[in-house]
């Protein structure tokens, strides 16, 4: 434990007195606005993806229907249990054997939403199995049928009990959009290696994108909890 301390002193005595030219990061500036933007873009296009196969995956798995149960555990397992970079490798560079070829953002953020997709289909299955029975019951009595009891009744309920772990997993999915630089996708993270590799400079440009990456998690994980407090007070 005491090497380990002493040898993160020493990593952090070494950056604290190295030589570091911000002058590259000022250079960069144009490229790395672009490549925020698309991470951004990425971002945005990922959440609405995921939580499209979320509450779909998530309607599957609490059907009555033994086959719609096993075919959105199926999806849910595969894609929850493989990592994402797998993902990203296979719809870029194999999916073109077979005809199907996207450009690499497009590619990327696919992988993405399917990755983060199975994610939330386990965290709203569980919020749907939250869900009081007796608001199902209310529903029933009301006469609404079993898709508006689902729609307007339960989904509502069971995304403001999921709100805090989509939150989390909405956060992961803008982290793990650098992982789409793998393919030559010019996201912030692709755009910084792009100009490291050029100018052999690369610790300016690596704690720029980490304070990138540091302040728009915060933004995000403050408009979660927005959300969350808004839900709380005003319900579904």
């Amino acid at each position: 434990m005491a090497r380990r301390r002493g040898r993160a002193v020493h990593a952090i005595t070494l950056l604290a007195t190295a030589h570091l030219d911000f002058q590259i990061v000022r250079d960069a500036a144009p490229v790395l606005e672009r490549g925020a933007l698309v991470t951004w873009e990425v971002t945005v296009a990922g959440i609405a993806g995921a939580l499209l196969i979320g509450v779909a995956g998530a309607a599957m798995r609490t059907s009555n229907s033994p086959l719609a149960r096993f075919l959105g555990t199926a999806f849910a397992e595969f894609f929850r249990n493989t990592p994402p970079l797998v993902h990203i490798f296979f719809v870029f560079f194999a999916l073109p054997l077979i005809g199907i070829k996207f450009p690499a953002v497009v590619a990327g953020t696919l992988a993405l939403i399917f990755y983060q997709g199975a994610i939330n289909i386990e965290i709203l299955r569980a919020g749907i199995q939250a869900v009081p029975e007796g608001q199902r019951e209310a529903a029933r009595a009301v006469g609404l049928t079993p898709r508006d009891q689902f729609l307007f009744v339960v989904i509502p309920q069971a995304f403001r009990i999921s709100l805090p772990a989509l939150g989390n997993n909405f956060i992961s999915l803008l982290k793990n959009s650098s992982l789409i630089s793998a393919i030559g996708t010019f996201e912030i993270t692709g755009w910084a290696e792009d100009y490291i590799a050029i100018n052999l400079s690369s610790a300016e440009l690596y704690i720029t994108i980490g304070i990138f990456y540091l302040v728009s998690v915060t933004l995000l994980s403050g408009a979660m909890r927005f959300a969350e407090a808004r839900l709380a007070r005003f319900g579904t």
